[in-house]
């Protein structure tokens, strides 16, 4: 399968836009000493730790993020964002990148930090009898301060329907926060992404051409619902999708890609009260839910009756 690409101009400039003062993630941040109380209220410092704080614009004022230990290795998500930035320049041709849409959330006050990068002129298309989808190639980098590893994972997104994807349970790049931490390096990981996107829609397309018998479908639901609730929102969502693209594989897999990326209604999220936000960190949970669910048996039935 070859990817259709949509000409267009850019310089290596395309993503400054994206890296101002007003994005999410892109706040201040820094390191402190940590200690304990005695019993005469002196602090005694604590070298096995420190502490990683939000400063406000000024740097006059601090959140604390998390306690972590003394070999942790601080990346900056403005230093992280630039080394895959400047990975995508390398790998992609211009038309590649040329209307690139850049995304950017937090949870947690900045202590999960996310940026989603959609490129609509990298896409394929899956076509069924009643909905002609395009998929755009897709990418997310998760940085945590002080809460997760660095990752970025490989991944998709139908056009039609705004369903996220994400491509095998993998996780195209993973660094730990450590002293040895090397953040370059990472063109490889994007060249692979765009191989295996490629791979995928090829996948997607056969799964159009699959059909499938409504039970075996409820057989699925079954077996991944972790209520009777979720069972029957995807029973309601999936009777939806087959009226458009009919009794396939592709209306399974696009009934729990929209379970994944729709916290509302039959899926609803109930937000944390600690916390300003805690969609970003479930949705992408519920991404690598579905890239987990289609290697159980009960797909496998279904990808091969």
């Amino acid at each position: 399968m070859s990817l259709e690409v949509v000409s267009g101009g850019r310089d290596r400039t395309v993503f400054d836009k994206f890296n101002t003062a007003s994005s999410p993630i892109l706040f201040p941040v820094g390191e402190r000493k940590v200690g304990w109380q005695q019993r005469d209220g002196a602090y005694r410092e604590t070298r096995g730790h420190k502490a990683i704080i939000r400063l406000n614009e000024k740097g006059d004022n601090a959140q604390l993020l998390n306690i972590v230990g003394s070999t942790y290795k601080l990346v900056h998500n403005r230093e992280l964002m630039g080394a895959v930035e400047e990975a995508m320049c390398n790998e992609m041709l211009p038309e590649h990148l040329a209307g690139v849409q850049v995304t950017d959330k937090v949870s947690g006050w900045g202590k999960l930090c996310f940026r989603t990068y959609v490129f609509p002129n990298i896409k394929c298309k899956v076509n069924t009898p009643g909905i002609k989808s395009d998929i755009g190639f897709r990418i997310i980098v998760q940085n945590g301060y002080g809460g997760s590893a660095l990752r970025i994972h490989a991944g998709a997104i139908d056009f039609y329907c705004t369903n996220g994807m994400i491509r095998g349970e993998y996780v195209s790049a993973y660094r730990r926060h450590t002293s040895g931490l090397v953040v370059g390096k990472l063109n490889s990981t994007i060249a692979d992404a765009l191989v295996e996107f490629a791979k995928a829609g090829e996948e997607w397309q056969a799964w159009s051409k699959t059909p499938v018998k409504h039970e075996k479908a409820m057989d699925l639901f079954r077996a991944i619902a972790s209520s009777e609730k979720m069972r029957e929102g995807l029973t309601d969502q999936y009777m939806r999708e087959t009226e458009g693209r009919g009794n396939n594989l592709w209306a399974v897999y696009s009934t729990l890609t929209y379970y994944a990326s729709h916290p509302e209604g039959d899926f609803a999220l109930r937000k944390s009260v600690e916390e300003q936000d805690n969609v970003a960190v479930t949705v992408l949970r519920h991404e690598l839910d579905v890239a987990r669910w289609v290697h159980m048996k009960e797909w496998k039935q279904l990808e091969t009756a």
